[in-house]
């Protein structure tokens, strides 16, 4: 338990252009459409990003309730970077846990 609390900075990072498909992919069918248990596709793009951000903050909040969580939802690659370096200052000799889907 004393280990688990070392990691005190949590980085959310999502890119999941909602809506939009890789133009070099032909998406199968059926396919997975469930992010968080939510459908991004029974709302407007924002909006769907929004929610899985909060649905995946809550999932990692129930196992570390006082960490400190930052949300990348569709960032460029310089805010990801600024992101990272942010958390690696504050953790100092902490762990940081680097969550990405995309």
């Amino acid at each position: 338990l004393k280990e688990r609390m070392k990691t005190m900075n949590v980085a959310l990072v999502a890119c999941l252009n909602i809506r939009v498909d890789p133009p070099d992919v032909i998406k199968p069918s059926p396919c997975a459409r469930m992010e968080c248990w939510v459908d991004p596709q029974m709302m407007s793009p924002h909006k769907a990003l929004e929610t899985i951000g909060k649905k995946l903050e809550a999932q990692y909040r129930r196992w570390q309730p006082r960490a400190n969580y930052q949300q990348g939802l569709d960032p460029k690659v310089e805010d990801v970077k600024k992101l990272c370096d942010n958390l690696r200052k504050e953790a100092k000799d902490e762990r940081v846990l680097f969550h990405y889907n995309g």
